[in-house]
C-alpha cells in the first residue's frame, strides 16, 4: 500500500480549492472544492479517504508518480484529521514583485482572494487543528491582503506559529509585531546579493526598499533566527560572485539562518544547469564558513547529489 502522510497533517487553501500539498512535483493534485467560509470537515474527511483508496490503483487519477508516496505494510484508515501545518496560497496571483521565474503575477482572469479568517476560525471550532499546528502565509504576497493583520492576530492570540512569506518590499508593521512577540518567523525571498541582480531576477528597482524593510525586521526580532534570507539559484543568478554578495548581505543585516532553493521550472524539466549546481555547492560550503543554519527547500535527493559532487571538486 502507498499513502502519504500529508493526506492527514497538512491542507492548503488554494483560490478555489483544499489541497494536501503545494504540487511543487508537477503532479495531478488531490482537489477539493472550495471557496471561502466554514471548512465542512466531514466531507473534506470522506474526501481524503477516497484519495486514499485511489492512489492504490494501478493507474490512479491523483499523486501518480509523486516521490512522497511511501509503501506501507498495513492498510490505512483515515481517522478524524487534525492539521499540522496549514498553508494559505489563496492569493497566489496577489503579488507587487514581477520575478523573471514566476508567471502568477502576469495578468490574467483571476478571482479575488476570499476572507480567510472565518475558514480557520472553523476549523479551529472543529477542532480540526493541532494545538501546535503552524500556519504559513505563502502566496503571492501576504502583506497585501486586507485581513493579514486581523489573520494574523487572530492566529496568535489562539496561539498557533506562522510563518510569513514575503518579498519584502511592503513594510508590515503587524510583522514587526509578530516577531517582536515570538509568535512567528518571516521568510525573505531575496535571490540576489546587489541591486542589479535584484532588479533583474525580481523585474523592478526595489532593492532599498528591501532592505529597508530588513532592517527593521531584523531589529523587531527577539532573535535573528526568527529570519530566513531567501536564494532561489537559476541561470540569472547563479554566479557564485553574486551569491557570495548574498552573503556579505547577511552579514550586514545579520542574518543566521538562509535558505537555498532552486527554480521549480527547472527542476520539474530536469534543466538545473551545472553552473546553478555549483552555485548551490558554494551557497551551502560558505554558510558553513559563516556558522549560518542553511535549510535546502524542496531540493531532492538527485540535487543534493549533483551537489555534493560538485563541492567536492571545488572544494577538495
Amino acid at each position: 500500500m502507498l499513502f502519504c502522510t500529508k493526506l492527514v497533517r497538512e491542507l492548503v487553501f488554494e483560490e478555489r480549492a483544499l489541497q494536501p500539498c503545494c504540487n511543487t512535483h508537477d503532479i495531478v493534485v488531490p482537489s477539493f472544492p472550495f471557496s471561502g467560509g466554514v471548512v465542512d470537515m466531514a466531507a473534506y474527511t470522506r474526501h481524503i479517504g477516497a484519495v486514499a483508496q485511489e492512489i492504490q490503483r494501478q493507474t490512479p487519477q491523483v499523486c501518480a508518480g509523486c516521490p512522497d508516496l511511501v509503501p506501507l505494510s498495513q492498510s490505512v484508515h483515515v481517522p478524524e484529521l487534525q492539521f499540522s501545518v496549514i498553508s494559505l496560497n489563496h492569493h497566489r496571483h496577489i503579488c507587487n514583485c514581477r520575478c523573471v521565474y514566476c508567471d502568477l503575477w502576469k495578468p490574467g482572469q483571476h478571482p479575488r482572494p476570499f476572507a480567510i479568517l472565518p475558514a480557520l476560525q472553523s476549523l479551529h471550532d472543529q477542532g480540526a487543528l493541532k494545538p501546535d499546528c503552524a500556519v504559513s502565509w505563502g502566496g503571492g504576497e501576504s502583506t497585501l491582503l486586507p485581513d493579514f493583520e486581523s489573520t494574523g492576530r487572530w492566529l496568535r492570540d489562539h496561539g498557533y506559529f506562522q510563518q510569513v512569506h514575503t518579498n519584502a518590499l511592503r513594510h508590515s508593521v503587524w510583522i514587526d509585531q509578530m516577531l517582536a512577540s515570538g509568535s512567528g518567523r518571516v521568510n525573505i525571498s531575496l535571490d540576489s546579493g546587489n541591486a542589479a541582480t535584484y532588479a533583474r531576477v525580481k523585474g523592478g528597482d526595489w532593492w532599498d526598499n528591501v532592505l529597508s524593510s530588513m532592517q527593521k525586521y531584523f531589529a523587531a526580532a527577539i532573535t535573528p533566527k526568527q529570519i530566513d534570507l531567501k536564494y532561489i539559484i537559476f541561470e540569472e543568478n547563479n554566479k557564485i560572485a553574486e551569491v557570495e554578495q548574498f552573503f556579505q548581505v547577511c552579514q550586514n543585516v545579520g542574518a543566521k539562518k538562509v535558505q537555498l532553493s532552486f527554480n521549480f521550472l527547472e527542476v520539474n524539466s530536469s534543466n538545473v544547469s551545472e553552473r546553478s549546481i555549483a552555485a548551490a555547492a558554494y551557497f551551502v560550503h560558505r554558510a558553513e564558513e559563516l556558522e549560518l543554519v542553511c535549510e535546502l527547500f524542496f531540493v531532492d535527493a538527485p540535487l543534493r547529489e549533483r551537489m555534493d559532487a560538485a563541492r567536492r571538486k571545488l572544494f577538495a
